[in-house]
C-alpha cells in the first residue's frame, strides 16, 4: 500500500487549506459588519433614550403646579397679614 493513496496528492490539501482560509476570512468580514450594525442600533437606542429623557423632563404635571401654587398662595396669605393687637382698648402705662 502506498502512502499517497491514502493521503491524497499535496496539491488537494493546499487547496483545501487556501479554501478554509478563504472561507474564515468571508466569516471575519461578516462578523465585524454584524458587530457595526449592533453598534449602530446600541447608539440608536441610547440617542432615542437620552431624548425620551429629555422630553420627559420637559414635561410637567399639572397636579403638581396646582399643590405648588397653593402652597405659594398660602404662603403669600400670611404674610401678607398683619398682625392686630390681641386686645382693643387696652391702656398703655407711660412714665415721664
Amino acid at each position: 500500500m502506498r502512502l499517497e493513496s491514502i493521503q491524497g496528492p499535496p496539491i488537494v490539501a493546499a487547496s483545501a487549506a487556501s479554501a478554509a482560509f478563504q472561507v474564515a476570512v468571508v466569516q471575519q468580514k461578516q462578523f465585524e459588519e454584524t458587530l457595526e450594525r449592533v453598534s449602530d442600533k446600541q447608539e440608536e437606542v441610547v440617542e432615542e433614550t437620552t431624548r425620551t429623557a429629555e422630553r420627559a423632563e420637559d414635561v410637567v404635571d399639572i397636579s403638581d403646579l396646582d399643590k405648588v401654587v397653593e402652597s405659594s398662595e398660602s404662603a403669600n396669605a400670611s404674610e401678607d397679614r398683619v398682625s392686630a393687637p390681641s386686645e382693643v382698648g387696652t391702656q398703655v402705662n407711660v412714665s415721664v
